[in-house]
Formats: structure tokens, C-alpha cells, sequence
């Protein structure tokens, strides 16, 4: 009796974790995550209920049930991530994938997220505001961050869109004493070493003061050569490079050339370039002004220079940006690629 009881609990414990394992494979063929493809039906409206998009055929109020046999539907093919995918479900491509009003799926986050988790047959129905939809509406005014002028994240304000060109002004909103790395030769040599000193409408006016004076690379081709020093008005960098042969690269192409010679004044160089010989001669010290002058205002910006960080920023020129929308939602089908 005792044997057949072990028997019965042994055979228990391998029902469970076989019937675990098999739920946990049903699980992960059935439910969407990221990396997951799909096909689903949908259908967006406003909170009147008018209908912007669906996976209809034809013109349907709100609540009309995803019934194939009585509507003719097109299932929307999407990826669940934000990249381009490098394998697809059989007879799929780049092409098979569709969007809702030009966007991709994940640039609806709202609906991006709703859609995590989602089962095979699963119906839902979702209210988005703005932010979690086609973001707010960009107007005059609108302040975002943008890395497009300076290669970092600086604050500018949305001064004037032209639809007509889609084009828009973009105005700088620095603050007097903000220090940051001017993106211009030779004040880039000093990371954070430039500082707003005052600005008007148009012009904001810019101040270098060097933090390093020793071992700087003026030419990219001879590395920790130069110094510099710095009065009120200018800064003087003086080039020191070994005599002897260097390799430069100019507008991509790799050139060979060498140091001939070194005065208090002149650097004089020779350069080997398709058989021939070349002779240049540099300012052994170049001479910068410490303070620049740099516009507050950039005009006819293309919209879509800025678009992708607007929309980081929770705006967009899109025509439903500023739109509450409700979304009804149903899975069909599930694809796993890996």
C-alpha cells in the first residue's frame, strides 16, 4: 500500500511539472511581448465617437464588433519594438508592417503598452491623453530640448511654424552664466570652458576661458603639440611638431606629409599627394578671439530635424497631436521569431 501511495505522488509531481511546463509554453506562444510580432484588429476614435482609423473596409461607428463574417477586415501587421527587425514570420518583410495615421506602433506608447501582455482572442478597450497617444500639439511657444545646434541637450522655444514649407524657428533659451562646450574650433579644446555673457533678441554673446593651457592637439595629427595662452580679447595657441614625416587626414583622404622646418613664425610643410610634392606653410601661433557672437534665433528649421526630439519631448506636428483618443483593440494572431 505503501509503495502504490509513492507511486501516486510520484506520478502527481510529474503531472504538475509537466502540466507547469506546458503552461508556461502556452504562455509564451500566446501572449505578446516585445521582440513578438502580430496581427490585430482595431478601430480609434474621439470621445464622440468619430472614427479616425480601423482595420474596417468601410465607414463603422465606435462599437462595431470585430465580426469577420459579417465586415470585411484587414488585420494591422506590427512589430512590438522600435527598431527594424532582423528576422520575420514567414512570407513577412519591412513592408508587411503597417501604422495607425503614419506612426508605428511604438510611437503610440499607450497603445504600445497596452498591447504588452495582451493573449491570442483577447479583447481591450483604451483611453489615451495626448502624452500617451499622438502627443501634445506643437505651437509658438513650446519649449523642448534639443541636441540638434550644439550636439548636447540645450533649451529652445518654438518661435514661428510655417506649414506652408514645414518649416519652423527654433530660438535658444540660454541663461546668463551657463557654462557648456562650444562646438567650434578651437573652444572645444576646453570641455564646459565657455559661459553666456549676455544676449538679446537675436544674439547671444559667448566667452571661452581656457581651463588647460599645455598639451593640446590644435591638429589632430600631432597629438599634445600645442599650448596656449589667453589675454582679455584673444586666445594664442602655439604649435610645437616634430620635425619628420606625419600621416594627415583632409576631407577623409589620408595624405602623407612632413615638417620641413620650424620658425618663431612659420611651420613649413611638404606634402605627398598622386606623385607629386605639394609645399604649405602654417602660423606656428593662430590667434582666437575669446568671445564669439552666436544667434539666439535659427530660422526655417525643417520640421523634421526636430521631429524626433519634440516627440521625445511629449509633442509632435502630427494631425491628431493634442487629441484625446480611445482605441478598441483585439489580438488575433501572435508570431515568434525566436
Amino acid at each position: 500500500m505503501k509503495e502504490i501511495t509513492k507511486g501516486i505522488i510520484a506520478l502527481v509531481v510529474v503531472l504538475a511539472v509537466i502540466g507547469g511546463a506546458y503552461w508556461a509554453y502556452t504562455y509564451k506562444k500566446s501572449y505578446l511581448k516585445e521582440g513578438d510580432f502580430a496581427e490585430i484588429y482595431y478601430i480609434g476614435y474621439f470621445e464622440n465617437g468619430t472614427v479616425f482609423a480601423s482595420s474596417f473596409n468601410t465607414t463603422v461607428p465606435f462599437n462595431t464588433p470585430f465580426d469577420e463574417k459579417n465586415y470585411n477586415l484587414t488585420p494591422l501587421k506590427i512589430y512590438m519594438g522600435n527598431s527594424i527587425p532582423s528576422k520575420y514570420p514567414e512570407g513577412w518583410s519591412y513592408v508587411s508592417l503597417g501604422n495607425i495615421k503614419g506612426w508605428e506602433i511604438y510611437k503610440i506608447e499607450g497603445l504600445y503598452e497596452a498591447l504588452k501582455g495582451m493573449k491570442k482572442g483577447e479583447e481591450k478597450t483604451i483611453t489615451l491623453e495626448p502624452v500617451n497617444a499622438f502627443k501634445n500639439k506643437v505651437t509658438n511657444g513650446t519649449i523642448f530640448n534639443s541636441s540638434l545646434v550644439f550636439g548636447f541637450n540645450a533649451t529652445f522655444k518654438i518661435s514661428n511654424i510655417n506649414d506652408e514649407n514645414d518649416t519652423v524657428d527654433i530660438e535658444w533659451m540660454p541663461e546668463a552664466g551657463m557654462k557648456f562646450t562650444f562646438p567650434d574650433y578651437p573652444h572645444l579644446l576646453w570641455e564646459n570652458c565657455t559661459e553666456v555673457v549676455s544676449y538679446n533678441e537675436t544674439t547671444v554673446i559667448l566667452r571661452t576661458t581656457p581651463d588647460k593651457l599645455d598639451n593640446l592637439t590644435l591638429y589632430p595629427w600631432w597629438e599634445n603639440a600645442s599650448v596656449a595662452t589667453y589675454n582679455e580679447t584673444n586666445i594664442m595657441i602655439t604649435t610645437n611638431p616634430p620635425l619628420g614625416n606625419f600621416t594627415a587626414v583632409i576631407y577623409g583622404m589620408e595624405i602623407n606629409g612632413s615638417v620641413i622646418n620650424i620658425t618663431d613664425e612659420k611651420i613649413y610643410l611638404e606634402f605627398y599627394y598622386g606623385g607629386q610634392i605639394f609645399s604649405e606653410e602654417i602660423n606656428r601661433t593662430e590667434i582666437f578671439n575669446r568671445t564669439a557672437e552666436f544667434p539666439k534665433v535659427f530660422e526655417e528649421v525643417q520640421k523634421v530635424q526636430v521631429e524626433e526630439e519634440l516627440i521625445g519631448n511629449g509633442y509632435s506636428f502630427h494631425e491628431l497631436a493634442g487629441e484625446k483618443v480611445i482605441f478598441r483593440l483585439k489580438l488575433i494572431n501572435v508570431y515568434k521569431t525566436s
